[in-house]
């Protein structure tokens, strides 16, 4: 019986840390945030990603309600990209 719930337990960890509110990389090298709302420009929506356009694309970041976009950054759409 324990053996059982520890795999239980462990699947719940995987499935927790497999959405991230982080940049990740898809399959073919292009970045995937998760979406919150409108992609920023250079990134398409996929479901419940925004997906770059292009392996090249400035990296985006989710905003942090009520809190500006680091230095370094711009708002676009709901998420922070770099200038580069």
């Amino acid at each position: 019986m324990t053996k059982t719930m520890m795999a239980i337990a462990m699947l719940f960890v995987t499935a927790a840390h497999a959405e991230s509110p982080y940049p990740t990389p898809s399959r073919d090298g292009r970045e995937r945030i998760e979406r919150t709302g409108t992609c920023p420009t250079g990134y398409v929506g996929k479901g419940d990603f925004c997906e770059a356009l292009h392996q090249d694309t400035p990296r985006a970041y989710p905003v942090i309600p009520g809190k500006p976009c680091p230095s370094g950054t711009f708002r676009s759409g709901d998420a922070c990209k770099s200038f580069r």
